[in-house]
C-alpha cells in the first residue's frame, strides 16, 4: 500500500511539473475537466468545448459579456427584420474588413454554405439543424457580396438572436470541392430523406463528419483570434494568437472583439484534487466550477488570495436529475413523480454546494421574476407521499422492497444512478439521493461514468437515472432542441424522452409568440407541465466559483458561460 501511495504521488509531481509555471506571460493556463469530444464547429456539444470553439470561429452576433448585450461580431450591425404574412426575412451585412486567414473576404457565401452544412443530411448536427429548423432560404444581394438575408417561416423573438448565433465556416477549405454548391437550401430541406442517397451528399459528410474536422488543426480555420496549435489527449488543448487577424486592423479598435493573451493553454485535469493542487502551486491562471468546500476554504485564505482573485457570479447553469422515461420502470409519471419526493434539496445544496445554488422548480432561473412559475414548490423529501406514489403507479410494497408486474414479469423497483466521474458535486447529490431511497427500501447503484462515455451512453438512452448541468442563456426560451418529441430519437437532444402533444404545443409557441403576456403564460404553464411529468427532476441554479490569478485584468465577470472573457485578458503593468 505504501508503495501504492508513493507512486500516486510521483505521477502527481510528475503532473504539476509538467504545468507551465503561471509567471510565464505569454500563457493563460486554464482548467478543463475533460478533453473536448470535439472541436467541429457545426456538431460539438459540450459548453467547455464552445469555449474553445469561440476562440477559433466567430458568429454574426455576440454577447458582450462587459455589459450582457447583443452586439455585432461577423455582421456590421444586429440585422433589421422585416415580417410579411408567414414569412420573416432577417438581414445582415458582414463587416467590411472581416477576412480568413488568406485574405479572402467572408462573404454571404460562405453564411450561405454554412447554413447549407448546417441543413445537409447525414452531417452530424442534430442539434443545431433542430434550432435553426425554421431558416428556409437565403437571399444573397446579387450587387453587394457582403449582403444576405435569410428567410424564415413565421416569426419568432429569438430569430434575430439565434440566425446570428453560430460560426460561419469558410467554403472554400470545408467543401474544396464543392461538393454542396448544386443544391439549395430548399432543396436540402424538401429532398432530406432522398438526398441522403445522392454521392455528393455522402461524399461531403464523410469528408465533414471524419475527424479532420474533430481536431486537425489544418482544417479548424475559423475567423476568430485563435487557432488551434496542439491537443495531446488527457493532457491539454492549446490555441495560439493569429499574427495577422483580420479583426486586430479595427479603426477604432471594438472592445469585445479581442484576442489578447498569446497562448491559451487548456489543461486537461479530470480530478479536482490535482486541480485545487495545480492551483495553490500557481501552474493555473484560471479555475472555475471550483468545489464548494475547497472554495469557501480559499476565501479563508489570505496567503492564496494574494495571488488570485475570487469570483461568485450568478449563472444561468442548472442541475437536474434526468431520469429515461423509455424505460418501463420509469414509464409511468407517478413513479417519477416519486422519486422527486426522495430528493432532499437543501441538504443537496449545502452539502454538495456549500450554499452556492438556489432552489428551482424548473427550466427558467427563479431571478427572471415574471417567467418563473412561483406557484409551484420545489420537490421535498417526503416519503409518505413517495410512497403514496409508487403505490398509484402499481408498485406492491414487501419485506424487501418494492415490485410490479411489467409485461408478465415482476419487476423489482431498482434505480441504476450514473454521474460523471470526477465530479463531487453530482457524487454528493448521488450519494443523499441513495441515503432517502434507501429508507424506502429503494436500492440505488451509484455508478461514476467517464465524461465521454456517459454522454455516449445518454445520446444511446442507455441508462435509468443520471444527474447532469445544463446551461441557458438569458432571455432565449427555445426548448424544441432537448424537449420537444420530434427530438427524442438517439443522438438527439431529448434524451430523457420528456414530451406531451401538450409540452410540444407549448414550446412552439414560447418560441414564436411575440407577445409579452402571453409568453409569461405560457411559460408558466410549461414549467408546471414538465414538473407533472418529472423527466427532469429540476434541483437548483448554480452560483459560480471561479478563481483568476491576479495577473491579470479586464476580466469580464458575467452570468453568461464560461463566466469571464477569456480573450479579454490584459497583464497588468506591473
Amino acid at each position: 500500500m505504501r508503495v501504492r501511495l508513493l507512486f500516486f504521488f510521483l505521477l502527481l509531481h510528475i503532473f504539476i511539473q509538467g504545468c507551465r509555471p503561471a509567471g510565464n506571460k505569454e500563457e493563460v493556463v486554464v482548467r478543463v475537466a475533460a478533453d473536448p469530444e470535439s472541436l467541429n464547429p457545426i456538431s460539438f456539444t459540450t459548453a467547455n468545448t464552445a469555449q474553445i470553439v469561440a476562440l477559433l470561429y466567430q458568429s454574426l452576433l455576440t454577447i458582450d459579456l462587459q455589459d450582457q448585450q447583443l452586439k455585432p461580431l461577423l455582421a456590421e450591425q444586429l440585422p433589421t427584420v422585416v415580417q410579411a404574412e408567414d414569412k420573416s426575412f432577417i438581414t445582415y451585412r458582414l463587416r467590411e474588413e472581416a477576412v480568413w486567414d488568406d485574405n479572402q473576404p467572408i462573404t454571404a457565401q460562405d453564411v450561405a454554405f454554412t447554413l447549407k452544412v448546417i441543413k445537409a443530411p447525414l452531417v452530424r448536427n442534430d442539434n443545431l439543424r433542430a434550432v435553426l429548423e425554421y431558416v428556409h432560404d437565403i437571399r444573397v444581394d446579387a450587387a453587394d457580396p457582403k449582403k444576405f438575408t435569410i428567410e424564415c417561416r413565421k416569426y419568432a423573438p429569438n430569430m434575430s438572436w439565434e440566425t446570428g448565433d453560430f460560426a460561419i465556416l469558410p467554403a472554400h477549405i470545408v467543401d474544396p470541392q464543392q461538393l454542396l454548391t448544386a443544391f439549395t437550401i430548399p432543396e436540402l430541406e424538401s429532398q432530406y430523406d432522398s438526398l441522403a442517397n445522392h454521392p455528393q451528399i455522402k461524399a461531403f459528410a464523410n469528408w465533414f463528419n471524419s475527424a479532420r474536422f474533430t481536431n486537425n488543426k489544418t482544417f479548424l480555420k475559423g475567423s476568430g483570434g485563435y487557432e488551434l496549435s496542439d491537443w495531446k489527449t488527457g493532457q491539454y488543448v492549446k490555441v495560439k494568437k493569429k499574427q495577422n487577424w483580420w479583426a486586430a486592423r479595427l479603426t477604432p479598435a471594438i472592445s469585445y472583439i479581442t484576442a489578447e493573451p498569446t497562448q491559451i493553454n487548456f489543461q486537461i485535469i479530470p480530478e479536482n484534487t490535482t486541480a485545487l493542487l495545480a492551483l495553490n502551486n500557481e501552474q493555473l491562471d484560471v479555475y472555475a466550477g471550483i468545489p464548494a468546500n475547497s472554495f469557501v476554504q480559499l476565501q479563508k485564505n489570505a496567503g492564496f488570495q494574494k495571488n488570485y482573485a475570487l469570483f461568485t457570479p450568478n449563472t444561468y447553469d442548472f442541475t437536474y436529475i434526468g431520469i429515461n422515461g423509455r424505460n418501463q420502470k420509469f414509464a409511468d409519471r407517478r413513479t417519477r413523480q416519486a422519486i422527486g419526493h426522495l430528493l432532499d434539496i437543501p441538504q443537496m445544496i449545502r452539502v454538495a454546494l456549500g450554499s452556492f445554488a438556489v432552489p428551482t422548480v424548473g427550466i427558467v432561473n427563479p431571478a427572471d421574476k415574471i417567467y418563473y412559475n412561483d406557484s409551484i414548490s420545489p420537490y421535498t423529501l417526503n416519503l409518505a407521499e413517495a410512497k403514496r406514489l409508487l403505490k398509484a403507479a402499481g408498485w406492491l410494497e414487501t419485506a424487501t422492497g418494492w415490485q410490479k408486474q411489467i409485461n408478465g414479469q415482476v419487476v423489482p423497483l431498482t434505480i441504476n444512478f450514473d454521474y460523471r466521474a470526477g465530479n463531487t458535486e453530482f457524487e454528493n447529490v448521488s450519494f443523499i439521493f441513495r441515503q432517502a431511497a434507501a429508507k424506502l427500501k429503494i436500492p440505488v447503484n451509484v455508478h461514476p461514468v467517464e465524461a465521454n462515455v456517459l454522454n455516449k451512453r445518454l445520446k444511446a438512452h442507455d441508462f435509468e437515472v443520471t444527474v447532469r448541468y445544463l446551461s441557458g442563456n438569458p432571455g432565449i426560451f427555445n426548448f424544441r432542441p432537448i424537449l420537444h418529441t420530434e427530438n427524442a430519437d438517439p443522438d438527439e437532444g431529448n434524451f430523457t424522452g420528456f414530451g406531451t402533444a401538450q409540452s410540444d404545443r407549448l414550446i412552439e409557441e414560447i418560441s414564436e409568440t411575440t407577445n409579452q403576456q402571453h409568453r409569461i403564460a405560457l411559460l408558466r404553464k410549461f414549467q408546471k407541465v414538465m414538473y407533472d411529468e418529472s423527466n427532469m427532476l429540476f434541483l437548483y441554479f448554480n452560483t459560480e466559483r471561479i478563481a483568476i490569478h491576479k495577473r491579470f485584468t479586464n476580466l469580464k465577470i458575467s452570468a453568461a458561460k464560461p463566466g469571464y472573457d477569456i480573450s479579454s485578458f490584459k497583464l497588468k503593468s506591473n
